[in-house]
């Protein structure tokens, strides 16, 4: 039998992380109007219908405000190539607008909030629902508009071009480096006789 080892319930602690977190970054709209870019790690989709998303932030950041304020926000796709970036923007001053970070914003489809171009994919969000846990927030965001780079989807595996990023621990970040497909087409017995 493999030895276990115990640990806390503290994620800031987790070496190694058994669970990741995609990184995005988020771009909202401050209160004057001018963009605003934030990395994230704390998301995942919540439902189908409607196609919801949850993005978990600290209640002070410029990101939550601007989301409670506006109602709308924008969860762009980097790839491996924006790593630095990513992890370089924290450090620079709000309000931070996308160009203080080197990168391009462009208009959206449906919301106000830019899309930025050098990320390969795009989700346009409005505010459904909140949950407050202390100091933190969770958003649920309606997904109204999405778009991908053209050459996702002409690559022959779309993943090995998005290269996307996730979060393991501090300073320590995994690539998605290409999709897999099952091959067996029949389902487990166990998955089979399990009701709902």
């Amino acid at each position: 039998m493999k030895e276990k080892v115990s640990f806390g319930p503290d994620k800031r602690a987790w070496k190694p992380s058994p669970l990741v977190g995609q990184i995005v970054l988020v771009t909202t709209l401050n209160a004057d109007g001018q963009s605003n870019i934030a990395p994230k790690s704390w998301i995942s989709m919540m439902a189908f219908e409607p196609s919801l998303l949850a993005l978990g932030c600290n209640r002070s950041h410029w990101t939550a405000q601007n989301i409670l304020r506006s109602r709308e926000f924008v969860v762009n796709i980097p790839g491996e190539e924006l790593a630095e970036i990513v992890w370089s923007t924290p450090m620079r001053p709000h309000p931070r607008p996308v160009p203080s970070v080197g990168l391009t914003p462009i208009p959206a489809q449906k919301v106000k909030p830019p899309l930025v171009e050098e990320c390969k994919a795009h989700l346009e969000c409005v505010l459904n629902h909140q949950l407050t846990f202390g100091d933190e927030i969770m958003f649920l965001g309606e997904v109204v508009a999405g778009s991908v780079d053209k050459a996702a989807l002409e690559s022959r595996d779309p993943y090995t071009y998005l290269k996307m990023v996730v979060f393991l621990e501090d300073r320590t970040f995994g690539v998605i480096e290409k999709g897999q497909q099952i091959r067996e087409k029949t389902t487990p017995p166990s998955i089979k006789t399990r009701p709902g």
